[in-house]
């Protein structure tokens, strides 16, 4: 009978459950930023995005799509009752190499919007093919092309319009002219409803031309800046940079108007047409939006969609840059709405207001995160370096703090300081902190990486005192450079931790720790683990991933992919083999696509004996992914399955083992305790009369092994 339980019990668990290496991206742990709860704290962050919206789930409501340009990755949120919700469960549909540009536009006039991004020789398009079961897409076109048989060209940096100009009911595509004169080539639709056919009806749609920021000529050619009898000048000046053409009827007269915008630039620029759609004519440029202009120091780009679900398009204000030139660009407060106050057919935009980065941990850019019980009260407290935001007018990367002010099964982090142990005295960007024993007193050591300029990359040590003070700042004789991510674990089990270093082509160097501060010579492509430019900008983290008590070896690099190679990590290790499918994914698990640039940092938080991994992201946020791996070697892990959770009565849970089970709410108070549990029977829970929230069920098997899990309990 307990045979027959057992396999019920696991054919109930997705099969995701079942393999040995899983992790599930959560966003449960509270953080508070200056005394405010952050409602999206671990989504990431978001960095030059391209907002468009789709109906994901066929239930026939528009969600939100976002293309980070900067980190190369998608993710999706879901309308629920006028609210976005977070679901990455949809990101993985699209297709991978969508570069630089998304815009989901309905070419074939299906009622699903279609994908166009860009591509070497200029745009490719993606038809929609999904069903009621699945998101899916086919290619249309490898590349667009004009009637001549020659590819529509466009800038890398480029977000063209898409709109149907003319009013035939196709779309159209109006382009900024490729690598010349800042005029707009016109490419008119010359088929009918899925037709990709174009023919290039204007170099110099409505008879305008950029000339520099702010400057722009109607009917006239910009002038030239060099001398007259020089063989070697233009016809006219070229203003290069990439540039934002979104198309839209503003006043309702039935042709095309549009917002420009430039990246050496900081203002949106409206160009209203007073011509015809057939005969398009600009004649003034005004900054945008009329009443409240929007800008930015690079790039200002706008997107416009129903944001707040009341029928009107309104506008969605962001930088579009691909790095930080200049580091002029506060990235951790870049994204604005302009709400449409006024029509469907004759919008107006005034008001701004943040949009949804405000709700989210967002550091600017490049975040490093790390953990250490600073305090020494059992619970594991949050630290995070930078690459650096505006600073009293400098760039500086910042250490940051957060108490965990809950306890070791439901963590809670707060704010405690922006600016831990004066680090931005240093005057550097890139700090990369890791907390580690380094001196072998039995107390965490702080180890931070910082960066001075171009070949100026420094490894400090700041050792910790038994009070808790920290020792004057040391040097470490390691030559690094900026774009390396340090790890320090003992691989040669000499007591003293070595130095891992994920390189910025790929391979994985060893500094074998000497004593006294020194490191021996660079050991490139530890494990073998080489240079590969599909794999640029290695990190790396060390732990017990699977509680088998031996240290696996996490990467994760540009592709946005983590691999995990099994231990031991010594001087013997050989990273074969990796297991890829890490990422919980509805019922399966899948390679995980976060984009590019990431740190690898790990720490269980909620005491369950096993690591969870925790990223941080180009886009200057965090990512937490709950660690649910099986124990191999020394027996299977606990099996524990809750339903239905959430749930407002009764709660059944099903065990593989027999034992004890105690349920905590997140302020660890006992809630109930002593249940006993029989492995393969079914005992029902009477959750009623609780209050609305999370608890943790703890289950200890009489062999010993542990198993926590999370349950919400709603009104």
């Amino acid at each position: 009978m307990r045979s027959f339980l057992l396999l019920t019990l696991i054919s109930l668990l997705p099969q995701a459950l079942i393999g040995q290496f899983q992790f599930k991206q959560t966003h449960e742990i509270p953080l508070s930023f200056n005394g405010t709860a952050l409602s999206r704290a671990w989504e990431g962050g978001l960095n030059s995005p391209q907002f468009q919206t789709m109906d994901l789930n066929g239930d026939g409501t528009e969600d939100l799509v976002i293309y980070h340009r900067m980190a190369r990755e998608i993710t999706t949120y879901l309308n629920l009752d006028g609210e976005y919700v977070w679901s990455s469960d949809y990101a993985q549909y699209f297709p991978e190499d969508v570069v630089n540009l998304l815009i989901l536009k309905d070419y074939d006039c299906d009622g699903k919007k279609d994908i166009f991004t860009t591509t070497a020789l200029g745009i490719k398009v993606y038809r929609n093919t999904s069903t009621a079961e699945a998101i899916s897409w086919e290619i249309a076109a490898d590349f667009l092309s004009f009637d001549t048989g020659t590819n529509i060209q466009l800038a890398a940096t480029d977000i063209p319009g898409i709109t149907d100009v003319n009013g035939d009911g196709v779309l159209d595509l109006l382009v900024f002219r490729f690598g010349t004169t800042s005029t707009v080539d016109y490419y008119q639709n010359t088929g009918s409803c899925g037709s990709l056919s174009f023919t290039r009806a204007e170099r110099r749609w409505g008879d305008f031309q950029e000339c520099d920021c702010s400057s722009f000529v109607f009917g006239e050619t910009c002038p030239t800046t060099n001398a007259p009898n020089d063989v070697m000048a233009p016809n006219a000046v070229e203003h290069a940079g990439g540039k934002l053409i979104l198309p839209f009827d503003a006043d309702n007269d039935g042709d095309i108007d549009i917002i420009s915008a430039d990246e050496t630039c900081e203002t949106l620029y409206f160009l209203e047409n007073v011509g015809t759609p057939e005969n398009a004519l600009m004649t003034s440029v005004q900054s945008y939006p009329l009443d409240n202009p929007a800008g930015f120091p690079f790039f200002p780009s706008a997107f416009m969609e129903d944001i707040n679900q009341d029928g009107l398009p309104d506008l969605l204000i962001a930088s579009n840059a691909d790095n930080n030139i200049g580091n002029l660009i506060n990235f951790s407060s870049h994204v604005k709405v302009y709400e449409n106050t006024g029509t469907v057919d004759i919008p107006t935009f005034q008001a701004s207001s943040p949009f949804l980065q405000h709700e989210m941990l967002d550091l600017g850019e490049n975040t490093y995160p790390t953990f250490t019980d600073t305090d020494a009260d059992g619970d594991l407290d949050l630290f995070i370096g930078t690459r650096g935001q505006l600073n009293t007018g400098d760039f500086k990367g910042q250490l940051y703090f957060f108490e965990n002010t809950g306890n070791t099964l439901a963590p809670n982090f707060e704010l405690q300081s922006e600016d831990y142990l004066a680090l931005l005295n240093l005057n550097a960007t890139g700090l990369k902190p890791q907390f580690i024993d380094f001196n072998g007193n039995g107390i965490e050591d702080l180890l931070i990486q910082a960066t001075f300029g171009i070949g100026d990359t420094r490894m400090f040590l700041y050792s910790r005192n038994e009070d808790g003070t920290f020792a004057s700042q040391q040097t470490l004789n390691v030559n690094l450079d900026r774009a390396e991510n340090p790890h320090f674990y003992d691989v040669n089990n000499d007591s003293k931790p070595d130095l891992l270093v994920g390189n910025q082509f790929g391979s994985l160097s060893l500094f074998l720790n000497e004593g006294n501060n020194t490191f021996g010579a660079e050991i490139n492509g530890f494990g073998g683990i080489e240079d590969d430019f599909d794999r640029l900008n290695l990190s790396v983290a060390v732990a017990d991933f699977d509680a088998d008590g031996t240290d696996d070896l996490l990467t994760i690099d540009n592709s946005g992919q983590m691999r995990l190679f099994e231990g031991p990590i010594n001087m013997n290790f050989e990273a074969n083999n990796p297991h890829t499918s890490l990422l919980i994914i509805g019922d399966n698990t899948r390679a995980s696509a976060f984009g590019t640039q990431n740190f690898l940092s790990t720490a269980d938080v909620s005491n369950s004996g096993k690591p969870d991994v925790f990223i941080g992201t180009l886009k200057g946020g965090i990512y937490h992914l709950e660690n649910e791996s099986n124990a191999q070697g020394g027996g299977e892990d606990i099996q524990l399955l809750t339903r239905p959770n959430p749930t407002s009565t009764d709660l059944e849970i099903i065990s593989s083992d027999t034992g004890l089970l105690t349920i905590y709410d997140t302020n660890g108070k006992t809630i109930k305790t002593s249940i006993a549990v029989t492995a393969g029977e079914q005992l029902t829970v009477n959750m009623q009369g609780l209050p609305a929230g999370i608890y943790i069920l703890r289950l200890v098997s009489d062999t010993g092994k542990t198993i926590s899990k999370k349950v919400i309990v709603t009104k």
